[in-house]
C-alpha cells in the first residue's frame, strides 16, 4: 500500500458526500479535515475508519491516534495508516 492508493481509497469511499457538498477531489488536499469541514461527521468518520481497516487488513487504535491533531485530515489520517 502507498500514499497514493489509501488517497483514493478515501477519496472513493467519501465521493458520495463529495458531491453532495460541491467539493472537488482536488480540494480535498493534505491539510483538508474531513471533520471540522462538516463533510463528515464524527459516526461517518468513524465508518470510514472501519472500511479503511477492513480493505487494508490494519487496525487503527483511537486510543493513541485521537490525541494526534491532524488525525481528522487526510494527510494526518494517510499518515496514521501507512504507519498502522
Amino acid at each position: 500500500m502507498d500514499k497514493q492508493e489509501v488517497k483514493e481509497f478515501i477519496l472513493g469511499a467519501i465521493r458520495e458526500k463529495l458531491i453532495l457538498f460541491g467539493v472537488k477531489e482536488t480540494e480535498v488536499n493534505e491539510g483538508f479535515d474531513l471533520v471540522k469541514s462538516g463533510l463528515l461527521d464524527s459516526m461517518a468518520f468513524v465508518d470510514l475508519v472501519a472500511d479503511i481497516e477492513e480493505r487494508f487488513s490494519i487496525e487503527i487504535d483511537f486510543e493513541k491516534v485521537a490525541d494526534e491533531p491532524a488525525f481528522t485530515s487526510m494527510g494526518g489520517l494517510v499518515k496514521i495508516i501507512l504507519n498502522a
